[in-house]
């Protein structure tokens, strides 16, 4: 977007000089540039506007016979136009008229008004009113990170320490709308996140001596313990470029910050970034929308501050084990009463987005269908708090506060209105008797000539004295020249005609100042007034923004109160021990699709020191989703909801890691199995004993001895070793795995039940004690439509492969599994399966391998 051709500046248009000299200070913005009824773009923008919008691209004469690129957009479609501008990640400033064209002499003056971009949005009609809108800084030192997060519409600001193994999670779950980085780390951004909107930091915060200084100058404090942050460099310096980036371009949104949260994490339960992806958290598969998500199924929510908190409650489950049994309890009470809170739904629904319009009264940024909202949203407050007066919820909102601000909305705002601020007929009459005395001069003009035409009547018993108008003259008194006599004395002549003078009084010039006048004093003055009540509006911002927190405590638990009570789930049993059972568990989301009744539950016991599942079975049979079912079970009950079962009963864990292979992106140059290495690498380097992890057919993208190997590798590893020992659910094709629990006694077999039948198999999707014998995967390629030819010469080779009767062209028998070399059955015999690694247990089997070939 930066123009690098240098104009001869002479020989230039006067507009095409105003547009260069705005442009050179926004070099890095597209520069929607206001001339008349368009927006018009030139040069490089003009080609991304027309790119990004699909519109026309035309030329126009700048001078000197030159021409330069240039698209536009009417002024009445800028809104639309910058949502699509802000999808495409782009940084927009916006130079409006700042002048009157009537009146200029010249060019118009024009200045820029507005600068936007992804991360810094407030217009709620740009906005998803379900989720926060943050902007993101990212300080990287070693393998220490700071992220601060800011979302600019709520004034919400946080911060999270992390390392480079974890910076992902916190990405993912934060999903920012915009990145910014310092240039030293540009290259583990852009690996990492260059699907996010990714913007370099150009400022002046370039050391922490700077950082630290731009903190306690922006919130009014001596040092840093005062807003308990730390003296790190990284945290300084990621709190500081944020502060600065919006000082440098959105300077008002800066009052908006009044408070930093640091947040410390270690209570909460870490969903990987993979893990999200993999059980469709908050995004499909596909990674496009929310459709047959878990929060999608969750949020029945009814206000927009209730669904952000929902997410974010989804998105950190929690190991704080008083706090899930708090939202337990008051998703019991409300479960309890349920009859009585029927019409909570309705009461709810009737709330707005407080916290937002909140903050966009803060900083002069609303309209007065905000005001309007706030109203309305407050008037209802009390019923709500009526209610649950009874209830487990501490709720510290003043009432009497409530009641304060809306009694001065209705007192201030006339609330029947649709018109905008400075059209006289917002401020409610009564409020402020200099813009009642201009609204009355506006609307009511003739009025007032007649009652001063018939006073002056009287007053001179002129019965014919006419008040009249012309652009000429304005205002004038008509008499007759036979009733010139009777003129008073203060009567000032303005022009004389053949049969009647004009004059003028000192009254009637003033009330004419004040009608031609009327409509610019409303708009200065309305417009005035607004604004002082939005300043005495915000003065109430921290009350307004508890009653919003509270508001959307109320809606998130009684959201999965109604989903608990509607599908008869159970409130678990959470501890802080690694007991499992679970009866009749569910995947909520899909058995939604499935059709309610479909679904096939299961059980999961792990019992003493029980803690890894071998699961086998068919494809197609619901190994899949029964891992998936097990994790699903884990995050609803530590976020504090009931789950989909009969009974459960859990003890809590740090983490929940995924390994399944349904998000595999190879268009990264990665084999799937290389993929399939690296996380699971992560989860083996990550995991803790109190970890949960399901992994899926490890080992599958390599040859058979190598996969079995790995697999076996694996669980050998995470039973061997004391600090891991974490919860597995391991669920594979390789049946030789079923031989480990007679080595280890923390290890189970299960699988899934199939019937046979005529010839056929009839998938039961029960998971039961005991290992599969068969994988069905010849049954499974003929469901799936394999021609007959093929199935019918698979079930011959099947037959030979487990005689080990294969034969060559020649006749010859191909001996599959030749164990009569005693050298290999030695080297087998003296293997200690329980010191080897993986890596040596690989290497051993390749030794084999050669061999034997």
């Amino acid at each position: 977007m930066k123009r690098k051709s240098k104009e001869n500046q002479e020989k230039l248009s006067p507009g095409r000089r105003q547009y260069l000299n705005i442009k050179n200070q926004y070099q890095d913005c597209l520069l929607l540039y206001r001339m008349g009824d368009f927006y018009e773009t030139f040069d490089e923008d003009a080609k991304i506007l027309s790119s990004v919008l699909d519109i026309a691209l035309t030329a126009r004469d700048v001078g000197s016979k030159n021409k330069v690129p240039l698209a536009g957009i009417p002024y009445h479609s800028l809104d639309n136009s910058l949502s699509k501008l802000m999808d495409s990640g782009l940084k927009v400033a916006i130079a409006e008229q700042t002048s009157d064209p009537k009146e200029a002499k010249g060019i118009v003056d024009r200045a820029v008004t507005r600068v936007l971009t992804p991360g810094t949005i407030t217009a709620p009609d740009m906005l998803n009113a379900n989720e926060h809108n943050f902007l993101v800084s990212i300080v990287i030192d070693k393998d220490e990170v700071d992220i601060s997060a800011l979302d600019v519409s709520t004034g919400k600001f946080e911060t999270y320490f992390s390392d480079l193994l974890n910076l992902q999670n916190e990405i993912e779950r934060l999903s920012p709308k915009e990145i910014i980085f310092v240039k030293s780390d540009k290259k583990i951004i852009f690996d990492y996140f260059s699907n996010y909107h990714l913007r370099e930091y150009m400022g002046e915060v370039r050391n922490v001596n700077i950082a630290r200084n731009v903190i306690l100058s922006h919130f009014e404090i001596e040092n840093l313990s005062q807003i308990q942050l730390e003296n790190r460099k990284t945290l300084l310096m990621s709190v500081g470029i944020i502060l600065d980036y919006i000082n440098s371009n959105y300077k008002d949104y800066l009052k908006n910050i009044i408070s930093l949260n640091n947040i410390d994490r270690s209570k909460d339960m870490i969903l990987d970034f993979v893990t999200l992806r993999d059980l469709e958290i908050t995004k499909s598969l596909t990674g496009t929308n929310e459709v047959n998500t878990l929060y999608q199924f969750m949020d029945r929510t009814k206000t927009p501050m209730g669904a952000r908190l929902l997410r974010n409650i989804i998105l950190t489950p929690s190991q704080d084990l008083e706090l899930i049994n708090d939202r337990q309890n008051k998703i019991q009470w409300f479960n309890q009463q349920h009859v009585p809170l029927q019409d909570l739904d309705e009461k709810l629904g009737r709330i707005n987005d407080i916290e937002r319009i909140i903050n966009r009264i803060f900083i002069k940024n609303c309209s007065v269908r905000d005001l309007i909202s706030l109203y309305h949203s407050l008037n209802i407050i009390p019923e709500i708090f009526n209610l649950l007066a009874e209830s487990n919820f501490s709720l510290k909102t003043n009432l009497k506060e409530i009641n304060d601000i809306s009694e001065y909305l209705i007192t201030s705002i006339n609330m029947d209105t649709s018109s905008d601020v400075g059209s006289g007929e917002i401020i409610k009459k009564g409020f402020n008797l200099d813009l009642d005395d201009l609204v009355e001069m506006k609307f009511h003009s003739n009025s007032l000539i007649l009652q001063l035409e018939e006073s002056e009547r009287k007053r001179t018993q002129i019965n014919n004295l006419k008040i009249r108008y012309n652009r000429v003259f304005g205002y004038y008194i008509e008499i007759t020249k036979s009733h010139l006599n009777n003129i008073p004395d203060n009567y000032i002549r303005r022009q004389t005609l053949a049969n009647a003078e004009r004059f003028y009084t000192d009254e009637l010039k003033d009330l004419e100042e004040k009608i031609l006048n009327a409509d610019e004093k409303i708009n200065n003055l309305e417009v005035l007034i607004f604004d002082q009540v939005c300043d005495n509006l915000s003065s109430f911002k921290k009350t307004l923004l508890q009653l919003s927190n509270e508001i959307a405590m109320i809606d998130s638990i009684y959201s999965f109160a109604k989903i608990a009570y509607e599908n008869n789930w159970v409130r678990p049993i959470v501890s802080d021990d690694k007991n499992f059972e679970i009866k009749d568990a569910l995947h909520p989301v899909i058995d939604k699709i499935l059709g309610f009744g479909t679904f096939v539950p299961n059980d999961l016991i792990f019992e003493n020191h029980q803690n890894t599942a071998i699961i086998t079975g068919a494809n197609m049979a619901g190994k899949s989703t029964f891992l998936r079912t097990i994790a699903i079970q884990f995050i609803l009950a530590q976020i504090g909801s009931f789950v989909p079962a009969s009974r459960c009963k859990i003890g809590v864990v740090d983490r929940i890691f995924t390994r399944t292979g349904l998000t595999d992106d190879i268009s990264s140059g990665k084999s799937t199995f290389l993929i399939e290495m690296e996380e699971t690498a992560r989860i083996l380097r990550l995991a803790t004993n109190k970890s949960f992890a399901i992994l899926d057919e490890i080992g599958r993208g390599t040859s058979t001895y190598d996969g079995l190997a790995i697999a076996w590798s694996i669980l050998e590893y995470i039973n061997n070793n004391p600090h891991k020992q974490f919860r597995t659910l391991f669920a594979t094709h390789y049946h030789e795995l079923t031989d480990l629990p007679n080595l280890y006694k923390n290890i189970i077999n299960l699988h899934v039940a199939v019937k046979e039948e005529n010839n056929s198999i009839n998938f039961l999707h029960r998971i039961v004690e005991g290992s599969s014998e068969r994988s069905y995967g010849i049954n499974v390629a003929e469901i799936a439509g394999i021609p007959e030819e093929v199935i019918s010469q698979s079930k011959i080779l099947l037959e030979k492969f487990e005689n080990n009767t294969i034969t060559t062209d020649e006749g010859v028998q191909m001996d599959l599994f030749n164990d009569n070399n005693d050298e290999v059955v030695e080297k087998l015999k003296s293997l200690d399966l329980n010191t080897i690694s993986p890596i040596e247990a690989i290497n051993f089997l390749n030794k084999i391998k050669k061999q034997i070939d």
